[in-house]
């Protein structure tokens, strides 16, 4: 006689005990559950299955014929449309909904701290740039300075977009004497273009290598000034002249040779007394300063 037992754990935590008793001599089979008998079969020697529900679960004992042996199952059914399938089939669905709003959740998550990541490792100046790109306007900025302690000086600018007025700090390192890449160094009132966000204005950038015309106006007559300065006997006609003439050479990188033209090169590199000579020797520069100043030569 074959014995097998299963025990199913019911919703209230209830244990049921399940056995089947089967002859292999006679193939009578008794199905049990605790005490009460579910099926009774007879002659059974060949593959078979009986269904019953415990409690609302479907389940199923299978009797399996592999050659001379006789193999038994037991097994729940969560494919049979019953009412505790139903029950099952939506709640696995809700968890699975539940699974991917967790998982989308925590995707966002992820991407969003190394999205965080990513932009705490972008400079100040990239990150302004990146938000102006996605659309911003142009206008005029008026440079401020303040004295700071030592030779520090603060860089600040203004300007106007939608009737309000905003003021910015510069990122732009100040030093004694502040060198811009344009390259004349920066005063009080200088005026360059400002690009803000169309809709941010706060979100803005003063862009200190495209002054202004009316600034480039001021750099020559800085520019003048200085020279004038530095060669009183010039005339005031050769000397305006003089600056044109560099300006058309090589725009603000001349004005800049002018301007530091007794400057030492340890001080600045880039414009200098040795860069002054270079200019002031150069002979395509002599040429172009014959053709347009050569009339104000002194006969």
């Amino acid at each position: 006689m074959n014995h097998y037992t299963w025990t199913y754990l019911g919703d209230n935590g209830r244990n049921y005990r399940v056995g089947l008793l089967h002859s292999a001599k006679t193939g009578h089979l008794i199905i049990y559950i605790g005490s009460k008998i579910v099926q009774i079969d007879f002659k059974v020697f060949d593959t078979k299955e009986y269904t019953f529900f415990i409690e609302e679960e479907l389940v199923h004992i299978n009797l399996e014929r592999r050659g001379n042996e006789m193999y038994f199952s037991f097994n729940i059914d969560e494919k049979t449309d019953t009412p505790r399938n139903r029950f099952r089939h939506q709640l696995e669905r809700k968890h699975f909904y539940q699974l991917l709003i967790f998982l989308g959740a925590m995707g966002l998550l992820v991407t969003g701290i190394v999205m965080w990541g990513k932009n705490a490792k972008k400079s100040e100046t990239e990150r302004i740039e990146e938000m102006l790109s996605k659309g911003s306007q142009e206008t005029v900025g008026r440079v401020m300075i303040k004295k700071l302690d030592g030779n520090r000086s603060e860089i600040s600018y203004q300007f106007v977009a939608d009737n309000q007025t905003y003021t910015q700090v510069s990122m732009l390192q100040s030093e004694p004497l502040i060198l811009l890449v344009n390259p004349m160094p920066l005063e009080e009132g200088d005026e360059f273009r400002v690009r803000y966000a169309t809709r941010k204005p706060h979100v803005n950038q003063m862009l200190f290598s495209e002054p202004m015309p009316r600034q480039i106006e001021l750099y020559k007559e800085r520019a003048a000034s200085k020279h004038a300065q530095l060669n009183p006997n010039a005339s005031l006609d050769m000397i305006q002249c003089f600056i044109q003439t560099a300006f058309e050479f090589d725009s603000l990188r001349s004005l800049a040779d002018i301007f530091f033209q007794d400057t030492k090169p340890a001080y600045n590199l880039e414009h200098n007394l040795e860069t002054y000579a270079k200019l002031t020797t150069n002979k395509s520069f002599l040429e172009k300063m014959e053709a347009n100043c050569g009339h104000l030569k002194p006969e």
